[in-house]
């Protein structure tokens, strides 16, 4: 009998290294979206969170889905579960933690929308991909109606949503099965074809990487990323990655989101440079 998926991750997240010496977040920010248009405008605002379209995220989402197969039972996982259990600790610290803090939506401030499960941010979907994901939820079809809300509109939002609760195990189901494939296949646009050969943990951590930040390589605000694509990938040098990640850190010097979000960045770095 195969060991259930959720325990296989709850073991990694308790096992995995202690990330870099900054305090784990309760919740660090959600999946940005990943269109040109939207990063041209961050670098217009100065934004330290990116301006979300929920209809362009839609549209890449499942556009995504129709060209990535469903997994198959027996093939080797899609990321690595060192990664996997990377981007579970960043976004919701532990299984424990979520059952007693984070099982009901939130809204975690900035241009997020209504935010559940492990980092699935309802406002940057569309209904018909949140009623499909959340099939399984006996509360899809409200769960739905968060489609395409953000920033202020979604904290007034929230209050609608707080009495659902989203049991961990549905969450990590709904984040290897609907996530993962679709920011795996944004990790692979964004950096290349190049990105496949690194070393999985590698990789992941860029898989990682995206899943918060995004794939959009315009502007000053993702130039560490773009040296990544062109530099340290062809290069096939991981202390290179690492470099890089860590410096996207000036992205948040001096804001409430630094500890956060420069701990996550160095803890990618680390995942990177220990990868085999």
């Amino acid at each position: 009998m195969r060991t259930p998926a959720w325990l296989l991750i709850s073991l990694l997240a308790a096992c995995a290294a202690a990330p870099a010496p900054a305090a784990l977040p309760l919740v660090v920010t959600t999946p940005a979206p990943m269109t040109a248009r939207v990063d041209a405008a961050v670098e217009e605002v100065q934004s330290t969170t990116a301006v979300h379209a929920a209809s362009a995220v839609s549209a890449m989402r499942e556009a995504v889905q129709a060209v990535v197969p469903a997994p198959v039972a027996d093939e080797p996982p899609l990321v690595s579960p060192a990664a996997v259990a990377h981007i579970v600790r960043w976004e919701v610290t532990s299984p424990s933690y979520y059952s007693s803090r984070l099982q009901w939506p939130i809204w975690p401030g900035g241009a997020s929308g209504v935010t559940w499960g492990i980092g699935y941010d309802g406002g940057h979907q569309s209904a018909r991909a949140i009623a499909q994901d959340w099939s399984a939820h006996p509360a899809a079809s409200r769960l739905a109606g968060t489609a395409g809300i953000t920033g202020i509109a979604a904290r007034d939002a929230l209050p609608r949503y707080r009495d659902i609760v989203v049991p961990f195990g549905l969450a990590e189901r709904v984040f290897v099965d609907a996530s993962l494939p679709v920011y795996h296949r944004a990790t692979v646009r964004a950096y290349g074809d190049g990105a496949l050969q690194l070393p999985v943990d590698a990789f992941g951590a860029l898989l990682g990487n995206t899943y918060n930040r995004g794939g959009s390589m315009v502007g000053d605000r993702n130039r560490e990323k773009r040296v990544i694509r062109d530099t340290c990938i062809p290069a096939d040098d991981l202390l290179c990655i690492g470099r890089q990640l860590r410096s996207q850190c000036r992205l948040w010097r001096g804001t409430s989101l630094e500890a956060g979000l420069c701990g996550r960045r160095y803890s990618e770095a680390d995942l990177v440079e220990g990868a085999r």
